[in-house]
């Protein structure tokens, strides 16, 4: 009997998206809708989720009160092309796009609508906070924030009805994210909202709960005279703009806040999670850095790494690790942190940090057993309790995360690190950990960490220097954007010395940034360089003497201005082919260089000319 018989054809899948711009996609391939008048169409037929749009309303949602006579035959023309761009979306029995005697119907189920999951993930955590499980309220609330893109229907030139789909569909995003908030709040959390939401105060800065919120998360973060300063400021906004005082809530907070209310504590412990333990929150420990107040793109990689520590007990073997790996500057440790931040209420027993990174390239970077004595403390382990051995120390860590839900950050992992002690073998705790390398022997989830597109690091480069700057200087911002690469760190910085210099345009940044003999030069700022990090990936690098070494390799291969294959690096080093690859693979395992097909390899512009100044030192006379 044939394999075949019984088969069905895999169904592609389709995503509609109003949740920011509109997007289609198939199979995660965008489907671009490129006029106006047809996004507006789409969109209504969208916003209707299968119900029939009348040909009317059509009309006065493109054309307004006052359509042209043309108004109905251009919309079949429209309707016509939308048919052919979205026959790959169509059902084998049936098109997507139909017509029928009360007008167009596109057909959408709800897995298929970002709105739809969106609702659906909302009241899922409103049943889950109902009966007090705060935790499962705030992973499904994060869910549903997690689909938003932008601001709804961005991109689509809005009618009456889309305007109101746009308006609603954003004050179910507010009452999500306080719902959100409440919840993390319900769970001990105080520190860790209050940039998410002074960011979003700036946006909605008459939103009463969500001001009442940030004075919570003031007074638990230590800073009660902060959260008077917040009210200060609410009551201020909204007798100014509306000429009103301060409602019932925002007052009773304030109130609380003066008497330093126990209510406004977080509670001893909360309810029992996912795992079957109890957590306390009141001592666990919460050692996260802040996450970076900007942050761009990355959305890909964070839903991968979520995704991956979802993992549940029994369907793991130990905690679920995701690593991060790139080159340096590549944004690893403000991904991962971003990450570690969104899900750290699924961790109410702690979160622990660790920079294994070290001083620099002549300081020991923290060996795994000072890292374990530091995380035992951390987690409640008398120190006289501490054991000396290594061994122990990594057997008494086991014992005390066994039925724990902790979420571990390493960050800076060397090449060549050693982090298997501390990863728990209890399925209940997660761990993230950031490196150059690819750490080969290590049994994770890696995700790799590429530059940022074009789009994305002009968007950066504006949240750092300004959107006025960037808008008023496209060229310019477009070209600082490529002579940085996409690296994150490159446009950081920039950004800073932009920041420093509000009165130089643009164009002159860009200008000292196309000679590459200064470009390394520019790329510095208040002890921020990218050599530094160039510089730990170099030292990382097998120490051996003689021309067979990765060291020599690198400057020799820096020579090089477009990607080579093992037979070019063979004769630009000078050693044989099988010595070549092993040297070629070491270079990939710190990120000094990047493979870019099969057999392929590139050095990026920035580390090329690092390498270069290396070569040029060696040469240069004593």
């Amino acid at each position: 009997m044939s394999d075949d018989l019984g088969r069905r054809p895999q169904t592609p899948a389709v995503r509609f998206g109003l949740l920011g711009p509109l997007r289609i996609t198939r199979d995660g391939h965008p489907i671009h809708v490129p006029a106006d008048k047809q996004r507006t169409v789409l969109a209504m037929l969208i916003a209707h989720r299968g119900r029939a749009v009348p040909v009317a309303a059509l009309t006065d949602e493109v054309w307004g009160s006052a359509p042209p006579r043309s108004a109905v035959p251009n919309l079949r023309t429209y309707i016509m092309q939308l048919r052919r761009l979205l026959r790959p979306l169509d059902h084998p029995d049936h098109p997507r796009l139909t017509t029928g005697h009360r007008g167009y119907t596109l057909s959408i189920t709800d897995d298929e609508l970002d709105a739809a999951r969106f609702e659906a993930l909302t009241e899922k955590g409103r049943r889950a906070a109902a009966r007090q499980d705060m935790a499962e309220a705030s992973r499904a609330y994060r869910g549903a924030l997690a689909l938003w893109q932008a601001d709804p229907l961005e991109d689509v030139p809005q009618g009456p009805v889309l305007r109101g789909v746009a308006e609603e569909l954003g004050e179910n995003l507010l009452h999500t994210f306080e719902s959100h908030i409440a919840a993390e709040l319900a769970l001990g959390e105080g520190a860790s909202l209050i940039e998410p939401l002074r960011r979003i105060i700036r946006r909605h800065p008459l939103r009463e709960r969500l001001r009442s919120q940030l004075m919570v998360s003031l007074y638990r973060s230590g800073d009660a005279a902060a959260a008077l300063t917040a009210f200060t400021e609410a009551r201020d906004v909204l007798r100014r703009e509306l000429g009103m005082d301060p409602g019932p809530e925002l007052l009773e907070t304030h109130q609380a806040v003066l008497r330093r209310a126990a209510s406004l504590s977080p509670a001893r412990t909360t309810a029992r999670p996912a795992g079957g333990t109890t957590a306390k929150t009141t001592d666990a420990p919460r050692q996260l850095p802040r996450e970076s107040a900007v942050f761009v793109g990355r959305r890909p990689e964070q839903d991968q790494a979520r995704s991956a520590l979802r993992a549940q007990a029994g369907e793991t073997v130990g905690a679920p690790v995701v690593l991060f790996h790139g080159p340096p500057g590549s944004g690893k440790s403000a991904l991962a942190l971003r990450v570690a931040h969104s899900v750290s209420s699924s961790y109410p027993d702690g979160r622990l940090y660790a920079d294994l990174r070290g001083g620099g390239p002549d300081t020991r970077p923290p060996g795994p057993a000072d890292t374990l004595k530091r995380f035992l403390k951390a987690l409640g382990v008398p120190g006289h309790e501490i054991p000396d051995s290594a061994d122990e120390a990594a057997a008494t860590y086991q014992s005390v995360l066994a039925d724990r839900r902790v979420l571990i950050v390493l960050d800076n992992v060397p090449a060549h690190g050693r982090v298997n002690p501390l990863l728990p073998a209890g399925p209940h705790c997660a761990v993230l950990i950031t490196g150059i390398g690819t750490l080969p022997t290590l049994d994770a989830v890696r995700i790799p960490v590429h530059p940022l597109d074009a789009e994305h690091s002009v968007r950066l480069l504006a949240e750092l220097a300004g959107r006025d700057r960037v808008t008023a200087e496209p060229g310019p911002a477009a070209e600082i954007a490529r002579l940085c690469q996409g690296n994150p760190l490159a446009l950081s910085i920039i950004g800073a010395r932009c920041t420093n210099r509000p009165d130089r345009l643009l164009a002159d940044v860009a200008d000292r940034l196309r000679d590459p003999r200064q470009r390394l030069d520019q790329l510095q700022v208040a002890g921020l360089t990218m050599r530094s990090g160039y510089t730990l990936s170099y030292a990382a690098l097998p120490r051996t003497a003689g021309r067979r070494s990765a060291a020599f390799a690198f400057k020799c291969l820096g020579l090089l201005d477009r990607p080579f294959d093992g037979r070019l690096a063979a004769k630009t080093i000078g050693t044989p082919l099988p010595d070549t690859e092993l040297l070629l693979e070491e270079l990939l395992g710190v990120g000094l260089l990047r493979s870019v097909g099969r057999e392929q390899f590139d050095m990026p512009v920035l580390t090329r000319l690092f390498a270069r100044e290396l070569a040029a030192c060696e040469d240069a006379p004593s």
